[in-house]
């Protein structure tokens, strides 16, 4: 063999080695691109989760927003739906608010089916729940604020379990 032919083995395999290099590179940011989309739709989760913890728990914000709102009609009609204080139903609300922004967070990141069949096991007995579901489906903050896809999925969900 001479120094020529070995000279364009070396070149091919190293083009090769380019080539290969830039996959994988591009690969990498592909992962961290959807790492970073994860990472931003969680910390949203967790600040919406963080705001509707104290609207539930602090009893001056809760009314203040409810006026703010004009949410005291809705939560009127949420405790006559269940026999409690309207002060009552409006914290049940942002709960159960406060749960369909952590679902739809694992939703949004969950990748594979196992995580949606426990997402999915989950939804199929805290949405049945009469006061979960009230504010599912009539809360202005129930799914009326979530994209379509997640709103499919757990209705679909309630649907297969009623």
């Amino acid at each position: 063999m001479n120094w020529d032919a070995i000279g364009a083995v070396g070149e091919i395999l190293g083009a090769l080695a380019v080539v290969m290099t830039l996959a994988y590179l591009a690969r990498q940011v592909k992962y961290a691109k959807a790492e970073a989309a994860d990472t931003n739709r969680l910390n949203r989760a967790n600040g919406v989760q963080a705001m509707q913890l104290a609207f539930a728990t602090n009893n001056e914000l809760l009314g203040a927003v409810a006026n703010a709102h004009g949410m005291h009609g809705y939560y009127q009609e949420f405790a006559e739906e269940l026999g409690i204080s309207p002060d009552d139903a409006a914290r049940c609300d942002w709960m159960h608010s406060y749960y369909f922004w952590l679902h739809w967070g694992q939703f949004s990141s969950t990748l594979d089916d196992e995580g949606l069949a426990e997402l999915g096991n989950l939804v199929s007995k805290f949405y049945l729940v009469p006061a979960v579901r009230f504010t599912w489906d009539n809360s202005p903050y129930g799914k009326t604020i979530f994209e379509q896809r997640f709103v499919d999925f757990v209705d679909g969900i309630i649907e297969n379990a009623e």
